[in-house]
């Protein structure tokens, strides 16, 4: 790899689908060497997510850039040994099977801290390695569901995979906390996230801010009170939480009385009155046009920007004066869009090193480096043991 504040730094991941690989996603994007192991004869479900072109999707052509992917059977006992070597010369090992399964394949955590003590051991599941959901499937909706995410969506499913994507970020911070802790002399180390409690913990501060103090009076939560508005001819995002903010709207939309109005001239009194207030600017919005309405807003210095669709979004102009799209060829499936990895680091710089790898693209060269000829790597893959 050679780029990255992560260079130098070996990731073995045998997960799939979300929540376990996109840690190693976020480590990669940082330059560690990641190796992704699928499954010999049988495609990551993100492969086949999204618009797809090949064994390319939408997916996983962001999830997996900048990673080498190989094909390997690990429940064969003679796959299960080319792990342990791999695993031999890793700093991070990621897994998401059910709770127990990775013990079923001898490759749980005290099995691979037998060969490699130093290493850092994620595991990832979707309610915890025991407890009475510890075995059950699950899905991001379901997540989404026992949280009470979904209650307070109105009832709907958020449409993002929410539960998915909190936990891995959960889990590359926890990556980086125990190799940190490593280097500071704790030796490799077990650690656990879960879907249920990333999630939970991503909720908290404002989903559950009335039961985190439940004595206080309720307060209407950020998804009673946060809203788009929609105007004459389309849809505006704009928010005025401090009193001046909100006095300076009213001025510029035309209604200075209202700033002075007791249900809204205070913060307290806005929250208190959300519904209301939503009510009285949602109709004075609408009798403007979009263009309007944020020339108004941004006049009175207010968070504020259209709704745009995800088409638009390519050319909005912050978008394109941070470079945040990615476009680049690929050899099989064409053009390709990608979003940059969102931190910047002045001293150890990271960018796209590979692409989102094929089906077993790297197995050879994997295996290779760990010292097998040619002869031997074709005998594993006429048996099966590769792809």
């Amino acid at each position: 790899m050679g780029t990255g504040p992560l260079e130098g730094i070996t990731v073995v991941d045998v997960s799939s689908a979300v929540a376990g690989a996109w840690v190693s996603t976020q480590l990669a994007e940082m330059g560690a060497d990641v190796v992704l192991i699928e499954k010999v004869g049988a495609s990551d479900v993100m492969r086949l997510t999204g618009a797809i072109v090949g064994d390319q999707s939408g997916c996983w052509v962001q999830m997996h850039r900048n990673k080498r992917g190989m094909d390997l059977d690990i429940r064969d006992e003679r796959g299960r040994e080319i792990l342990l070597q791999l695993v031999e010369g890793a700093d991070v090992f990621i897994q998401n099977f059910r709770p127990g399964v990775a013990e079923r394949l001898r490759i749980g955590y005290d099995d691979l801290s037998a060969v490699n003590a130093d290493l850092v051991y994620l595991s990832v599941s979707g309610f915890g390695p025991a407890g009475p959901y510890a075995h059950q499937p699950v899905y991001d909706p379901i997540i989404q569901s026992l949280t009470g995410m979904t209650a307070s969506q109105g009832g709907d499913f958020v449409k993002s995979a929410t539960a998915d994507k909190t936990t891995a970020m959960t889990g590359a911070t926890a990556v980086l906390g125990a190799l940190l802790a490593r280097t500071n002399g704790a030796g490799g180390q077990h650690v656990e996230v879960n879907l249920l409690d990333s999630t939970l913990s991503w909720m908290w501060l404002d989903y559950f801010w009335n039961e985190s103090v439940p004595e206080a009076p309720r307060t209407p939560t950020y998804s009673e009170w946060y809203s788009p508005w929609q105007t004459a001819d389309g849809w505006v995002g704009a928010i005025w939480p401090s009193d001046e903010q909100y006095a300076r709207v009213c001025g510029k939309l035309g209604v200075p009385h209202l700033a002075d109005d007791p249900r809204f001239a205070t913060r307290a009194a806005r929250i208190r009155n959300s519904n209301e207030h939503q009510e009285v600017f949602a109709k004075l919005l609408g009798e403007f046009t979009t263009a309007d309405a944020l020339r108004a807003l941004e006049e009175a210095d207010v968070p504020c920007a259209p709704v745009l669709d995800v088409t638009e979004v390519f050319d909005d102009p912050q978008v394109k004066h941070n470079e945040t799209v990615l476009t680049h060829h690929h050899p099989v499936i064409g053009q390709v869009r990608t979003a940059r990895f969102p931190a910047r680091f002045s001293k150890t710089p990271t960018q796209l090193e590979r692409l989102a790898p094929a089906k077993g693209e790297h197995t050879d060269e994997v295996l290779t480096d760990l010292g097998l000829s040619g002869t031997e790597i074709a005998a594993l893959r006429a048996d099966g043991i590769v792809g």
